[in-house]
């Protein structure tokens, strides 16, 4: 009993203790051709948060990640490179695409299985990508940055963002920046296997 009253007394601590969360709408970005040419390149993919079930079981086999965005013929579409390591195995996915709904601020990715819609949020800096996934009822958050390792004040914002949404801690996942996987198999020597998913023909 008396445990119990120490955790009970503990956490009533830590609420009182807790700083209110500055709470701010978040805001979609306009997607123009400026914005189109600014999320060509290189990504790290840094963390993700969902309500989700199926999405958060994805998120905990992802170690770390990188992916490219490349222009297409379409002026709306994006070709997308995809390097995972799911916890051992490496996954080099070429068969994904964004394509951009304009009037809605609306991201969608195709896979090879499944699509999944987000929208692309306002940030504070240019040097990372918030977007805000649209699940039915459930709420998700990721972010990607140009460099492996954010700021420490890039990483709050993002945190804020997500807490503010009702996404709690257990529902986020951070990748490790280590160990990032090869966009190829490397030789005989590798100490892991790259699966690589490609498009299907026809």
């Amino acid at each position: 009993m008396a445990l119990a009253c120490i955790a009970i007394i503990l956490g009533l601590a830590h609420l009182l203790t807790a700083k209110p969360l500055d709470c701010e709408p978040l805001v979609p970005e306009t997607i123009d051709n400026a914005t189109m040419t600014k999320l060509l390149g290189k990504w790290f993919y840094i963390a993700g948060a969902s309500q989700h079930p199926p999405t958060l079981k994805e998120l905990e086999l992802i170690k770390n990640a990188y992916y490219f965005m490349y222009p297409s013929s379409h002026q709306d579409k994006l070709l997308v490179t995809q390097v995972m390591r799911l916890n051992d195995k490496c996954v080099v996915d070429n068969s994904s695409y964004i394509s951009v709904i304009r009037d809605n601020f609306t991201m969608i990715l195709h896979g090879e299985n499944e699509s999944s819609v987000a929208q692309l949020i306002k940030s504070s800096s240019e040097d990372t990508m918030t977007l805000y996934h649209i699940d039915g009822t459930h709420k998700g958050l990721s972010i990607s940055a140009r460099a492996q390792n954010m700021s420490t004040e890039q990483l709050e914002e993002f945190k804020t963002q997500a807490a503010c949404l009702g996404l709690k801690e257990e529902e986020t996942f951070y990748t490790i920046a280590k160990d990032l996987c090869p966009m190829e198999e490397e030789g005989n020597d590798k100490k892991h296997s790259v699966e690589v998913v490609e498009p299907s023909l026809g």
